[in-house]
């Protein structure tokens, strides 16, 4: 009996930093999905204009709500799991997807805008933070 072909490799998903992500924001039509789960977005939240919410827990139920026609930008605490949630978009079809790596982490250190209280934002230091897009 002959074994089915293994699925061809995946390429590497395109990264982003928040520094990229914000300028990608606010030139393109760029959906930002956060991938941590509900209590942390309700705890701190990215202040940008549009945000969606689908927890990494029930990200593989949830996945179908994300438009297919529209840039995504996936982001968790420390960059892992949306890196793990981009893989599962590529697999699933999903051709302009990126990882927002480091995460909210990242993104804090940078001083960047947030709703809700940073102090409740507990992680190791995203690693090389002071290197976000060569700064």
């Amino acid at each position: 009996m002959e074994m089915p072909a293994a699925p061809a490799p995946l390429p590497e998903p395109r990264q982003c930093c928040p520094t990229t992500t914000r300028k990608r924001i606010a030139q393109e039509n760029v959906l930002l999905v956060d991938v941590r789960e509900q209590a942390d977005f309700d705890q701190l939240t990215l202040d940008v204009p549009e945000i969606v919410n689908i927890p990494f827990s029930v990200f593989e139920e949830r996945f179908p709500e994300l438009p297919r026609d529209r840039e995504l930008v996936l982001v968790s605490a420390d960059g892992q799991n949306s890196l793990k949630a981009t893989y599962y978009l590529m697999r699933h079809g999903y051709t302009k997807v990126a990882n927002m790596s480091n995460g909210v982490a990242k993104w804090l250190y940078r001083g960047f805008p947030v709703k809700g209280d940073p102090a409740a934002f507990v992680t190791a230091s995203p690693e090389g933070a002071s290197g976000c897009c060569g700064a």
